[in-house]
């Protein structure tokens, strides 16, 4: 479990920097370690649990998140996972598997996408005129929330936060700048993953002993990578960041084959 603990330690690292909890690898890691599917999900959620109030106390303190479309973006996608998180235990796992690594492909796909403008063409229904953190943008309500749910409900059965699919979302249809949605996502990946959590928890149990120790190193990792965070520049991250979507993606679709 240290050896284990300590590879989640430099994850939760690298993708706190992005207000991301780190679903993405916790799984696969724990898949190769000869953990269950059901049981890594779980303590999954768990982990991206404790991360997301660490994150979430550092970004607050920044004056990095939006609250007002945070809570709104936050409703959506936790009612989706929990809804996900407790079906997915009668589902078998080799479709868990397939439907994780198309998440991380989409996810890859639109975090590779180069920052612009909204197009006019999702500018539709109620439009949330948002100012904060010294910034301003235009939030698509009937565009942006439905979407979310789905996102919600699909990585509440796979037992990740949707971070890798929310923050383009926000950014690319929300109008979101970049920093404010990652910051943003802390407090989704906080909420989502309780509820993900908890309707898993409900239906599957858990391994307090394992998912209480992960959860110490992914703290620790996630409280020293979200306080230098400002520091370092996002346009590099971003881009290594694709490619271990991308490599997680293959990875986890060989499991299910070997």
């Amino acid at each position: 479990m240290i050896f284990l603990g300590i590879i989640l330690f430099f994850i939760a690292l690298i993708l706190s920097m992005f207000g991301k909890g780190g679903g993405e690898f916790y799984v696969p890691i724990f898949l190769t370690a000869g953990i269950s599917f059901h049981l890594a999900a779980t303590t999954s959620l768990f982990i991206l649990m404790v991360s997301g109030l660490t994150m979430t106390l550092v970004y607050h303190r920044k004056a990095l998140i939006d609250w007002g479309t945070g809570i709104a973006v936050i409703a959506t996608s936790a009612s989706g996972a929990f809804v996900g998180g407790y079906i997915s235990a009668d589902i078998k796992p080799v479709y868990l598997k397939i439907l994780f690594a198309v998440l991380l492909l989409i996810s890859a796909y639109f975090l590779s996408k180069p920052e612009k403008e909204q197009s006019k063409f999702f500018m539709i229904g109620p439009l949330w005129k948002r100012n904060c953190c010294n910034e301003t943008y235009t939030f698509p309500v009937l565009v942006v929330l439905p979407t979310i749910f789905v996102i919600g409900f699909m990585a509440g059965m796979v037992g990740i936060s949707g971070g890798g699919l929310i923050v383009p979302l926000l950014i690319i249809l929300g109008g979101m700048p970049l920093r404010i949605a990652f910051a943003t996502n802390s407090v989704m990946v906080l909420f989502s993953s309780t509820m993900g959590f908890l309707g898993r928890g409900l239906s599957s149990g858990v391994d307090w002993k394992f998912a209480l120790t992960m959860a110490a190193f992914v703290a620790t990792g996630a409280l020293i990578g979200s306080h230098f965070s400002t520091r370092v520049k996002l346009k590099h991250l971003k881009k290594i960041f694709v490619w271990i979507l991308i490599i997680a993606a293959i990875w986890m679709i060989l499991k299910i084959y070997i």
